[in-house]
């Protein structure tokens, strides 16, 4: 049976954007805000189309003495997160800050660029400024930090991305990224749909087709459904909706998907876990039988899926391991500091993990 796309006709939604690669902020309610320095802006951005990558990548480029060696006692590391309203990067930020007092380094600065390119640009520009060894930042924004990453890399500045990454075509102004292996997490969410959706049924994406890590998410999981639909399985896949990490946007077009499908969607993918809040809500509101698949794990998504009521719609999460990515980024700027480069590959994805009721508890705090 081929992949079928469906088309929907979307309601307009509240102008409430939340945008985040780990998972979009969440209400502060469930996810109460960390405090961060704060940094004033800098120097103005260059357009992108005017700052070309470069040919050397820079991990290669740090053997010719544009990264001398330092003490970890000496390093000054500045760490810009996405959004410090979410749990995902709270987690992230202590991971950072666990790591650097196990290595020895000094007290990192650890910054919120609020889901905001040009915050984060700004940011960028102010610990240049202000003779920072190295930078690493979640490119949430990726072409809106690309000039600032560009022009760090040119004045000598070590630069890191985590969680969210650039485009391939600019590996040569980083030195290395740590984050999720995010297709893979996508080809598990597809897998457990493909297994528990029965004959017949309607399955679907909730996406977030701005950051590259949530659309590899996506790919993962429609790749894996069509594979299921070509190999005999009897599902409809329906074209993504694009909900922009908004709650309020996500849970008109859950309800639009119930609208048009009703209880022929058995399954639906969220891309991360407060786009799923969102369709969660218009599931309870519509009493549907749609079942969540979701992706973060955290804290909330995690109780969800243990609660005997709402696990019933919330059956699934796929795992980040957000501690393992503020430790991941603080150790590959420990050794390129102490050795001058990076061993093995520039861009460490980190597995993600199927969580389920059978399991949950391992993941509940």
């Amino acid at each position: 049976m081929m992949k079928k796309f469906l088309s929907v006709t979307l309601a307009a939604a509240m102008a409430m954007t939340m945008v985040g690669c780990g998972g979009a902020a969440q209400n502060s309610s469930s996810a109460p805000a960390s405090e961060a320095p704060a940094a004033s802006s800098a120097a103005a951005e260059t357009p992108a189309s005017e700052a070309p990558a470069s040919e050397t990548p820079a991990s290669e480029a740090a053997a010719d003495g544009a990264a001398a060696t330092k003490d970890l006692s000496e390093l000054k590391l500045a760490f810009i997160v996405g959004t410090m309203n979410d749990a995902f990067y709270q987690t992230v930020a202590e991971g950072i800050k666990d790591e650097c007092k196990a290595l020895g380094i000094p007290d990192p600065t650890i910054s919120d660029q609020e889901l905001d390119g040009s915050k984060c640009t700004d940011l960028i520009n102010t610990y240049v400024a202000g003779g920072y060894n190295g930078i690493a930042f979640s490119a949430n924004d990726p072409a809106g930090t690309v000039p600032a990453m560009q022009q760090a890399a040119a004045s000598g500045v070590a630069m890191f991305t985590f969680d969210c990454t650039v485009d391939d075509q600019y590996l040569g102004d980083y030195i290395s990224f740590v984050g999720s292996n995010n297709k893979a997490g996508g080809i598990t969410a597809g897998e457990y749909v493909a297994e528990h959706a029965p004959e017949g049924s309607v399955v679907g994406c909730i996406t977030y087709a701005s950051a590259q890590s949530t659309q590899d998410r996506q790919a993962g999981f429609e790749e894996t459904i069509q594979a299921a639909i070509d190999g005999g399985k009897d599902l409809t896949l329906i074209e993504s909706q694009d909900a922009d990490n908004d709650q309020s946007k996500a849970s008109d077009i859950m309800q639009n998907l119930i609208t048009q499908y009703g209880d022929d969607l058995s399954y639906i993918f969220v891309v991360g876990d407060p786009t799923g809040y969102g369709a969660l809500a218009a599931i309870q509101a519509a009493g549907s039988s749609t079942k969540i698949v979701g992706f973060d794990a955290g804290q909330t998504a995690c109780e969800y899926i243990a609660d005997d009521t709402v696990g019933k719609i919330w059956e699934a999460e796929v795992a980040q391991d957000p501690h393992g990515i503020g430790a991941g980024i603080v150790d590959k700027m420990a050794e390129y500091f102490t050795t001058g480069k990076i061993e093995g590959e520039q861009k460490d994805l980190i597995d993600c993990q199927l969580v389920t009721k059978e399991n949950v508890k391992d993941f509940l705090q």
